[in-house]
């Protein structure tokens, strides 16, 4: 079995050109604003914006990293800033549709786990993930 790598495609655009777009509107309106308008902004206010900006980016960078990885330990998910590894043996399936905008790993003990990076929106290269991981899985049961 060769490592597969999966990463969200349209998810990933939509944040790096939000993100793109947020820096560049603050530094638009930073520029924009005429002296006075800016010296009238407190250190706390401008804290503010910028730590507003830091958490939407942080976020927007979280969706983009989001990754489902295989290799022959078994399947490596992340989601934003959490991961999860389920060995090949505690892998049960893998479900995609029925109203969830991505697919879900199910374990052997019943837990579901959300994979962001096969997202429904990415139509044909998601559902082939989907085929490739459950043919995996059942191949290694």
């Amino acid at each position: 079995m060769t490592t597969m790598t999966v990463r969200p495609v349209g998810a990933r655009v939509v944040a790096y050109v939000a993100g793109g777009c947020l820096i560049a509107m603050f530094a638009v309106i930073a520029v924009a604003l005429s002296p006075e308008v800016r010296s009238g902004f407190t250190p706390s206010q401008v804290g503010t914006l910028v730590l507003m900006l830091a958490v939407v980016l942080a976020v927007l960078w979280g969706i983009a990293r989001s990754t489902v990885r295989t290799d022959e330990s078994g399947i490596h998910v992340r989601n934003g800033y959490r991961s999860h590894h389920v060995p090949w043996a505690d892998a049960r399936t893998v479900s995609f549709g029925g109203g969830t905008p991505w697919g879900v790993l199910e374990t052997v003990d019943g837990a579901s786990i959300a994979m962001i990076a096969i997202q429904g929106s990415d139509g044909q290269y998601a559902r082939t993930a989907v085929q490739l991981l459950r043919t995996e899985i059942v191949a290694r049961h």
